[in-house]
């Protein structure tokens, strides 16, 4: 009995200990620190001496990590305590830029301090992931895509040019470009507004043929709102052919609204008006008067290799 406590005792403690440990932060050896050991050791050098540079330029620092596993984190949780647990770029001026690479899942993250935010900013952040890095990341070389993308992030840095209004609008245009469902919307969304709009217009031209105020108004309006919808949500052909669709639903309309039947139904309580145009909008004579309106009702410390920078939150992640 004391053997089987000790061995539960035993498990309970490994368990409580074993997450703890997962997420045991590695500490830095450096501003290139290649814990998945993809890098050759002149690769690493280059990158040390080009983070170097760079901080003796602008006083900002660059780390570069690669990590066998995220340890269950996603990348951005992983690469936001990272940053934090090593304190990258200097204390008060939080100029600093973590590149975090996890090949075995991947996906990388560039986080940027606060500091640094204007130079790097999430949009060229993420350009740069998506021309630089995962390309070279795809064909599964990742020397090439750390050290030219490291390369491209130091420049930038090294620059040190917060990026204008218009350089800012650019990316966010390059950032969401027309996607495939993009395209598809008119598809869909035509035959959709398509069908309010032959309700709404066909209820108009049979006003008109039936002389009465109240169908045109209500099909107009209930017609026109999907109309210029579609106009508005970029669909230069769609709205054509809505138009068409509202033109043919009028003419249809108009010769139905001629009928006596329709005629009757369309002028309601006033349909012995004679010719002359009335309200109307349905409703039966021994009904009662009708209303056109509806009724609504109802880790590890921080190292003395970097400054003790703070993080922003900012940056951008990729995947490949």
């Amino acid at each position: 009995m004391l053997r089987l406590r000790a061995s539960l005792l035993v498990a309970l403690l490994v368990g409580l200990l074993a997450p703890a440990a997962a997420q045991q932060l590695p500490g830095p050896t450096g501003a290139i620190n290649d814990f998945a050991g993809v890098l050759s050791a002149s690769e690493v050098q280059t990158l040390t001496a080009l983070a170097e540079d760079v901080e003796r330029a602008t006083g900002a620092e660059i780390a570069v990590a690669t990590v066998t596993s995220l340890d269950g984190l996603t990348v951005e949780e992983y690469a936001t305590k990272l940053f934090a647990a090593w304190g990258v770029g200097q204390a008060g001026k939080d100029n600093g830029v973590l590149i975090l690479v996890a090949p075995s899942e991947r996906v990388m993250r560039i986080e940027v301090g606060y500091g640094l935010e204007g130079v790097l900013p999430d949009g060229l952040a993420g350009q740069v992931i998506r021309e630089t890095f995962t390309p070279a990341f795809r064909d599964g070389n990742y020397r090439r895509g750390i050290v030219e993308g490291t390369t491209r992030v130091a420049g930038i840095v090294r620059r040190n040019q917060p990026l204008t209004d218009a350089e800012l609008q650019a990316l966010a245009a390059a950032q969401s470009p027309a996607s495939d469902n993009d395209a598809m919307l008119p598809f869909v969304l035509v035959p959709f507004l398509g069908l309010f709009v032959s309700i709404g217009f066909g209820m108009a031209g049979a006003g008109l043929g039936a002389r009465a105020i109240g169908p045109i108004v209500f099909g107009a309006v209930f017609g026109g709102i999907p109309m210029a919808l579609g106009a508005s949500v970029g669909m230069p052909r769609g709205a054509w052919i809505l138009a068409g669709i509202a033109l043919l639903a009028l003419v249809i309309g108009f010769r139905l609204g001629r009928r006596p039947g329709s005629r009757a139904s369309m002028r309601g309580s006033s349909k012995k008006a004679g010719n002359r145009w009335v309200w109307g909008m349905g409703g039966s004579s021994s009904g009662g008067s009708s209303s056109g309106r509806s009724s609504s009702g109802s880790s590890s410390g921080s190292s003395s290799s970097f400054g003790g920078g703070r993080s922003g939150g900012g940056g951008a992640s990729g995947r490949w």
